[in-house]
């Protein structure tokens, strides 16, 4: 698995007077869409587009009901979903902010090493 990227220097838009920075910029291969992320998974399953599409679906309304629950959940090899509230005050309780993210936990193990500076 290689992972393309470019490095471009920026200069900050709030201090144009200070030193560029280099930053690292993922370099896209393309675009899979669902119907061939279902057929890839049937050429290496015994399962048809329905099953994997039923199988898909219904996970991600299970996660989803988990998450509203209040569950963090773990996706043994894909990663986990966290929840938590943001560490800021507030002015008002209307302004609470619940912030929800999926940590893909192989795909940063995999990365991670491979990258070279």
């Amino acid at each position: 698995m290689s992972l393309l990227y470019r490095v471009i220097q920026r200069i900050n838009p709030q201090n144009r007077g200070a030193a560029p920075k280099y930053y690292a910029e993922a370099v896209i291969r393309g675009k899979v869409s669902f119907e061939e992320f279902l057929d890839a998974v049937c050429r290496d399953t015994t399962l048809n587009r329905d099953e994997v599409r039923m199988a898909l679906n219904k996970s991600f309304q299970t996660l989803l009901s988990f998450s509203k629950m209040g569950f963090n959940v773990h996706l043994d090899m894909l990663g986990y979903t966290k929840y938590k509230t943001q560490n800021e005050p507030f002015h008002t309780r209307n302004h609470i902010l619940l912030i929800y993210t999926f940590l893909p936990i192989c795909i940063v193990k995999q990365i991670v090493p491979r990258l070279l500076f």
